[in-house]
């Protein structure tokens, strides 16, 4: 009973992640192939583990009324599991040419698909009367029709599953993060996929052709390599997906100071900011966002930059023991605080005696603003930024 509920368990989350993606996949119209792939896996995945359940073998054997019925069924789930796979990664990693990566997919479809209809075909054609439930790929090795049709699911699963693992060791090799680890995760999965499973049952088979009983290959090796490279193909799937978010929502987080400290430039035209639902799962909108916001508040505030301001900083740095890189973005970070700080008060004029900090851009990148935003905590930062903030008596009137 506890063997049944893990395949049932596992089966329905992949099935209730498909439906979830079911909307978009409506919207979409068959035009975004990844997320068509995507939707393709998730749902053969749950096929495979549905039909593989031991309880689900018995009544699909004792509903249909016929014998070993759940064994082509099985082999069709495994099969389209197999070029779900291969299509997903094909897209998943894309290229300049989609309409080649799209006819690609398509050939790969209809190539299984014929496989579908080969495994069915043989099926009917051979007889396996007595059922068998964990070693029908032994029992029947020698059995006309039934034989070949065993043969080409074994070699059509080991053929994708070869190429999935070919192609994302490829591709790990250009990436890097979480990125790179999902994808040999991928690939050592798909190799335990054919060099383990695959390969064990090919060779209990090939015993049972030469006399000998190597059994166990198939009935013990294969499934316990079934379990750790089912595993980490999920892990492989999921790992960049979810390390790709916690690595936005990390950098979001770094950059609060600085959006904090820049909130007060406020009243500047297109320094409107768009609200979004606190439950808004996707951090990469939330951290553009908050790059746009902060952008847009340094290049508001640029008339107030005064170039004393950077000086005294980089000075003060260099004399706490920071390298000169560590210099530069504290001192940016204290002359964009202080005219923060006066931009509050006068506006956007300069004020009398301040010394032009000339063209200034904001920073380019993402990791550039999160030293900036860290920089503000800095000591050097926050003592000039207080000996220097403008008082409302101060103001131009």
């Amino acid at each position: 009973m506890k063997a049944n509920l893990g395949f049932y368990i596992a089966g329905g989350l992949l099935l209730l992640a498909c439906l979830l993606k079911l909307p978009a996949l409506i919207r979409a119209r068959g035009r975004d192939w990844l997320l068509s792939s995507i939707c393709a896996l998730l749902l053969v995945g749950s096929g495979v583990l549905f039909t593989s359940a031991p309880q689900t073998i018995i009544l699909v054997n004792r509903t249909t009324g016929v014998s070993n019925f759940s064994a082509p069924l099985v082999y069709c789930a495994l099969t389209g599991f197999s070029a779900a796979s291969v299509v997903l990664v094909l897209n998943w990693r894309g290229g300049s040419d989609k309409g080649h990566t799209r006819r690609l997919s398509q050939w790969i479809i209809a190539l299984y698909l014929l496989v579908w209809v080969l495994i069915i075909t043989l099926y009917v054609l051979g007889d396996a009367p007595v059922e068998r439930r964990t070693d029908f790929d032994v029992y029947y090795s020698g059995t006309p029709y039934i034989r070949e049709m065993i043969l080409l699911y074994l070699l059509a699963h080991g053929l994708a599953s070869y190429v999935c693992s070919r192609l994302c060791w490829r591709w790990s090799r250009d990436v890097h993060g979480t990125m790179r680890i999902g994808l040999r995760a991928l690939a050592l999965g798909y190799l335990m996929h054919y060099a383990g499973y695959d390969g064990a049952k090919l060779v209990a088979i090939g015993a049972r052709w030469t006399g000998h009983d190597w059994d166990f290959l198939a009935t013990g090796v294969a499934p316990s390599m079934g379990q750790p490279s089912a595993l980490l193909v999920a892990v492989g799937f999921i790992l960049p997906l979810v390390g790709r978010r916690s690595e936005d929502a990390v950098r979001y987080w770094q950059l609060g100071p600085l959006a904090r400290t820049l909130s007060a430039v406020h009243g500047a035209p297109g320094l409107t900011q768009l609200p979004l639902p606190w439950w808004t799962p996707d951090f990469q909108l939330r951290l553009t966002q908050r790059q746009t916001y902060i952008s847009d508040r340094i290049v508001a505030c640029r008339t107030c930059f005064d170039r004393r301001t950077w000086n005294e900083a980089h000075a003060a740095a260099l004399d706490r023991g920071a390298v000169a890189q560590v210099a530069d973005i504290i001192a940016e970070a204290a002359m964009i605080a202080v005219a923060v700080d006066r931009y509050r008060v006068v506006g956007d004029e300069p004020s009398t005696g301040q010394e032009p900090a000339g063209p200034f851009l904001p920073p380019p990148t993402t990791g550039d603003l999160a030293r900036l935003s860290r920089a503000l905590r800095t000591r050097v930062v926050k003592d000039i930024r207080r000996g220097r903030r403008v008082r409302p008596e101060q103001a131009p009137t």
